[in-house]
C-alpha cells in the first residue's frame, strides 16, 4: 500500500468536501473514491488483458470463501502461526 501526502487550496478542499457530501464523505474518503473510480476507469480503457480463471481454481476460490464465512479460516499473524519458523 502506498500513501500520498496532498496540499491543497481552501478552493480544493471546498470544491472536494462539496462532492462529498452528496455520499455522507469526509474529505479523505471522498479522494480515496475518486481516484479509486479514475484508476478504475483508466484499467478497463487501458486494455489490459484480462484472463478467465480455470474451472478448477474457480471452484477452489468459491469454496474457500464459503469456508471463510463459516468461520472456518484464521488470521495468520507470523510466519511461525503456521509453523514455518
Amino acid at each position: 500500500m502506498t500513501k500520498v501526502q496532498l496540499t491543497l487550496t481552501d478552493q480544493e478542499v471546498q470544491a472536494i468536501s462539496s462532492i462529498g457530501s452528496k455520499y455522507g464523505y469526509n474529505l479523505t474518503k471522498t479522494l480515496k473514491f475518486i481516484v479509486g473510480r479514475e484508476a478504475a476507469l483508466f484499467i478497463d480503457d487501458s486494455g489490459l488483458p484480462t484472463y478467465e480463471m480455470s474451472k478448477k481454481n474457480e471452484s477452489r476460490a468459491i469454496k474457500t470463501l464459503k469456508e471463510h464465512h463459516l468461520g472456518k479460516t484464521v488470521k495468520l499473524g507470523r510466519l511461525s502461526d503456521i509453523g514455518l519458523l
